[in-house]
């Protein structure tokens, strides 16, 4: 005696009951994957799973079950703030990063400014600052630095200039 079965959604055999065609977990939870349900079930229920379910449009309840699962296993990991919890963990990193970087561009921009009025010196051979801001970043010790070999430099082409 030959007998249809239809292979059971991972709901239909949690509950017990036979699948049918028209099963509306049978698409989103699979016999082969009965942890998925499991823990969805277990958080949210059954029947409210199912209402969510129907109150989603059809093309949209594949997003829904694996936000529900998301859920799930976010509540079981930390059963008082869920998801919240991963949100608030990227929203610090968020805020750390963007110190960060704010404090990294401020260095760039002093970095710059300290090259401006180097290129300065080096081209016009004053020791005149636009502003003192730039005088006040301007550190005397990488001027005596970086002036010797810019001076010897110069003195060098000057004196490949006068023999050609």
């Amino acid at each position: 005696m030959a007998t249809n079965k239809i292979k059971r959604c991972a709901s239909c055999m949690w509950q017990r009951k036979k699948c049918s065609e028209s099963c509306i977990m049978a698409p989103h939870f699979p016999s082969t994957d009965p942890h998925k349900f499991e823990i969805v079930h277990r958080v949210f229920g059954t029947s409210n799973v199912l209402k969510m379910l129907q109150d989603v449009e059809e093309n949209e309840r594949a997003v829904a079950v694996n936000n529900m699962a998301y859920e799930a296993n976010a509540r079981l990991a930390d059963p008082v703030y869920g998801s919240a919890s991963a949100v608030y963990q990227l929203q610090k990193q968020i805020a750390e990063l963007e110190s960060e970087l704010a404090i990294t561009q401020e260095e760039v921009a002093r970095m710059s400014r300290k090259r401006d009025v180097l290129i300065s010196i080096v081209i016009g051979g004053s020791h005149v600052w636009s502003t003192t801001q730039q005088t006040d970043d301007l550190i005397l010790e990488d001027i005596d630095l970086l002036w010797e070999p810019l001076w010897n430099w110069k003195v060098d082409s000057i004196k490949m200039e006068g023999s050609g």
